[in-house]
Protein backbone atom coordinates (compact mmCIF):
# COMPACT_ATOMS: atom_id res chain seq x y z
CA UNK A 1 0.00 0.00 0.00
CA UNK A 2 1.73 3.29 -0.87
CA UNK A 3 0.10 5.85 1.44
CA UNK A 4 1.16 9.48 0.04
CA UNK A 5 1.51 12.19 2.31
CA UNK A 6 -0.76 15.15 1.68
CA UNK A 7 0.77 18.17 -0.01
CA UNK A 8 1.79 21.28 2.53
CA UNK A 9 -0.62 24.10 3.16
CA UNK A 10 1.34 27.10 2.96
CA UNK A 11 0.95 27.58 6.31
CA UNK A 12 2.68 24.62 7.06
CA UNK A 13 5.22 25.66 4.61
CA UNK A 14 6.43 28.58 6.64
CA UNK A 15 6.04 27.03 9.86
CA UNK A 16 8.26 24.24 8.54
CA UNK A 17 11.00 27.52 7.44
CA UNK A 18 10.66 28.70 10.75
CA UNK A 19 11.14 25.78 12.34
CA UNK A 20 14.14 24.76 10.71
CA UNK A 21 15.85 28.21 11.11
CA UNK A 22 15.17 29.40 14.77
CA UNK A 23 18.27 26.96 15.53
CA UNK A 24 20.32 28.79 13.67
CA UNK A 25 20.18 31.68 16.14
CA UNK A 26 22.88 29.85 18.28
CA UNK A 27 25.40 30.24 15.94
CA UNK A 28 28.01 32.81 17.05
CA UNK A 29 26.36 33.62 20.71
CA UNK A 30 27.04 33.07 23.80
CA UNK A 31 24.96 31.10 26.61
CA UNK A 32 23.32 33.70 28.66
CA UNK A 33 23.36 31.67 31.67
CA UNK A 34 27.50 31.37 31.76
CA UNK A 35 27.36 35.38 30.77
CA UNK A 36 25.18 36.15 33.71
CA UNK A 37 28.03 34.45 35.85
CA UNK A 38 30.89 36.25 34.02
CA UNK A 39 31.79 33.34 31.56
CA UNK A 40 31.83 33.03 28.08
CA UNK A 41 30.60 30.08 26.08
CA UNK A 42 29.51 29.19 22.92
CA UNK A 43 25.64 28.64 22.36
CA UNK A 44 24.89 25.24 21.57
CA UNK A 45 21.18 25.50 21.94
CA UNK A 46 18.28 27.51 21.99
CA UNK A 47 15.35 27.53 24.41
CA UNK A 48 11.72 28.53 24.86
CA UNK A 49 11.33 30.49 28.11
CA UNK A 50 7.51 29.88 26.97
CA UNK A 51 7.06 25.95 26.11
CA UNK A 52 7.52 26.15 22.24
CA UNK A 53 3.70 24.30 21.90
CA UNK A 54 2.64 27.96 22.44
CA UNK A 55 1.97 29.05 18.61
CA UNK A 56 1.86 32.53 19.07
CA UNK A 57 5.63 32.35 20.96
CA UNK A 58 7.20 29.72 19.46
CA UNK A 59 9.17 31.87 17.15
CA UNK A 60 8.83 35.43 18.82
CA UNK A 61 12.66 36.64 19.62
CA UNK A 62 11.99 37.52 23.43
CA UNK A 63 11.03 34.08 23.77
CA UNK A 64 14.28 32.20 22.67
CA UNK A 65 17.00 32.33 24.50
CA UNK A 66 20.72 31.03 23.53
CA UNK A 67 22.04 28.52 26.40
CA UNK A 68 24.90 26.15 26.52
CA UNK A 69 23.75 22.32 26.88
CA UNK A 70 24.49 22.33 30.78
CA UNK A 71 22.32 25.14 31.54
CA UNK A 72 19.92 24.04 29.05
CA UNK A 73 19.55 20.88 30.65
CA UNK A 74 19.57 22.62 34.43
CA UNK A 75 16.71 24.50 33.25
CA UNK A 76 14.56 22.14 32.02
CA UNK A 77 15.40 20.14 35.43
CA UNK A 78 14.16 22.86 37.61
CA UNK A 79 17.63 23.56 38.85
CA UNK A 80 18.05 27.00 37.13
CA UNK A 81 15.89 29.71 36.09
CA UNK A 82 16.08 31.75 32.63
CA UNK A 83 18.50 34.79 32.93
CA UNK A 84 15.81 36.96 31.52
CA UNK A 85 14.73 40.23 33.35
CA UNK A 86 11.50 40.48 35.36
CA UNK A 87 9.65 42.42 33.05
CA UNK A 88 10.29 39.78 29.98
CA UNK A 89 9.02 37.07 32.00
CA UNK A 90 5.68 39.10 32.79
CA UNK A 91 5.44 40.19 28.84
CA UNK A 92 5.72 36.37 27.79
CA UNK A 93 3.37 35.27 30.65
CA UNK A 94 1.19 37.69 29.26
CA UNK A 95 1.23 36.92 25.39
CA UNK A 96 0.89 32.97 26.45
CA UNK A 97 -2.58 33.71 27.93
CA UNK A 98 -3.75 35.34 24.85
CA UNK A 99 -6.01 33.73 22.29
CA UNK A 100 -3.85 32.94 19.02
CA UNK A 101 -6.52 33.29 16.96
CA UNK A 102 -8.13 36.25 18.52
CA UNK A 103 -4.46 37.87 17.96
CA UNK A 104 -4.67 36.83 14.45
CA UNK A 105 -8.07 38.17 13.96
CA UNK A 106 -7.31 41.93 15.73
CA UNK A 107 -4.17 42.08 13.33
CA UNK A 108 -6.21 41.64 10.42
CA UNK A 109 -3.76 38.43 9.36
CA UNK A 110 -3.67 34.64 8.28
CA UNK A 111 -1.26 32.13 10.18
CA UNK A 112 0.82 31.84 6.99
CA UNK A 113 1.15 35.95 7.35
CA UNK A 114 2.18 35.63 11.11
CA UNK A 115 4.68 33.21 10.66
CA UNK A 116 6.18 34.44 7.97
CA UNK A 117 6.37 38.10 9.82
CA UNK A 118 8.33 35.79 12.87
CA UNK A 119 10.58 34.07 10.29
CA UNK A 120 11.87 37.03 8.97
CA UNK A 121 12.35 38.72 12.13
CA UNK A 122 14.48 35.47 12.99
CA UNK A 123 16.19 35.60 9.79
CA UNK A 124 17.39 39.15 10.58
CA UNK A 125 19.52 37.54 13.47
CA UNK A 126 20.64 34.86 12.12
CA UNK A 127 24.39 35.66 12.29
CA UNK A 128 26.15 32.82 9.58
Amino acid sequence: MNSKRPAKTPEEKVFDKCDKLYPQLRHGRCCLACLARWKVTPATEIHHIIHRGNKMLRFELLNLIPLCSYHHQMIHAGKLTEPISEQQREWLVRMSNKDFKGMLIAKGMTKEEYYLEQYKKMKEQVLL
